[in-house]
């Protein structure tokens, strides 16, 4: 879509029992090893600069590293780690990351309550997101304006779906009464469409929330799918919405024909493993 010549490109997977991350970048190799994560560092979220060289794991401890890498065709990953830098904010399991290039910045979320946004380019702490009584358990960042959506347990169950500038601020809120699993923007230009907040519900339901004021705009079922959305993420050009659920099944949506009901485009089967 950028017309971006790629160099390299691979699977990375993590959550073995060596604490291991592993690099898959061809088809017919298995999973070669990466880096051997610290014991003491036990990774439970990954996210990587998709146009840099920079990987970011969290830690049960709560710990997140900041991996630099370089690429190097004579070793076996095509990757090598040149440095690392330990990030400390959290006191609790980090249970995902976000990276949003435009902006610049990484977003960390923990069960401790907190979020923390840090600086890419510096590797150093920004501010906070506040408020959240409960775990923060999915973060996702809009490409387009920066705004932050962030999920928290709520007391009485269900989910609490908050919506934040990048600058810090509360723009609004939102009650789910289904488990949020997962969160993501769409990324259609400002001011030409409405975007909206896309969240993965524990009954497989996706729903959508207007980015203007949260409201539900409509929800997407598939009735052969009813576990949870895990994962979630739009494609580059935003016309096509993938989805991950927790049995390994993998669909991508597409907008409805205006003749006819459309299927999903795809229904895949993976083998269940931590990737990204």
């Amino acid at each position: 879509m950028h017309s971006t010549d790629i160099q390299w490109s691979a699977i990375l997977s993590w959550g073995y029992a060596d604490n291991m991350l592993r690099l898959k970048s061809k088809q017919s190799e298995p999973p070669i090893n990466f880096i051997q994560c610290s014991p003491l560092h036990q990774v439970t979220a990954c996210a990587w600069v998709s146009d840099g060289c920079q990987l970011f794991t969290g830690s049960r401890c709560g710990v997140i590293t900041a991996y630099i890498n370089r690429f190097n065709t004579t070793t076996p990953t095509e990757m090598e780690v040149e440095s690392q830098v330990h990030l400390y904010g959290h006191s609790s399991e980090v249970t995902s990351l976000h990276v949003c290039k435009p902006y610049s910045i990484l977003i960390s979320v923990s069960r401790d309550g907190t979020c923390i946004l840090w600086d890419l380019n510096r590797l150093c702490y920004v501010q906070s997101l506040t408020g959240h009584k409960s775990p923060v358990t999915a973060v996702s960042a809009s490409e387009t304006t920066g705004d932050i959506a962030t999920v928290c347990d709520s007391v009485g169950g269900g989910s609490d779906l908050r919506l934040w500038t990048v600058n810090g601020d509360l723009i609004g809120h939102v009650h789910c009464r289904e488990i949020i699993c997962s969160v993501a923007f769409s990324n259609q230009p400002e001011g030409v469409s409405v975007n909206v907040i896309t969240g993965g519900l524990e009954n497989g339901v996706v729903r959508l929330w207007s980015t203007w004021d949260l409201k539900p705009v409509r929800e997407i079922t598939f009735p052969k799918s009813n576990k949870p959305i895990i994962s979630l993420t739009y494609s580059c050009d935003g016309h096509h919405l993938y989805t991950a659920n927790s049995e390994g099944t993998v669909m991508a949506w597409c907008r409805r024909d205006q003749q006819r009901m459309k299927l999903p485009m795809f229904y895949s089967f993976l083998s269940s493993y931590a990737a990204s």
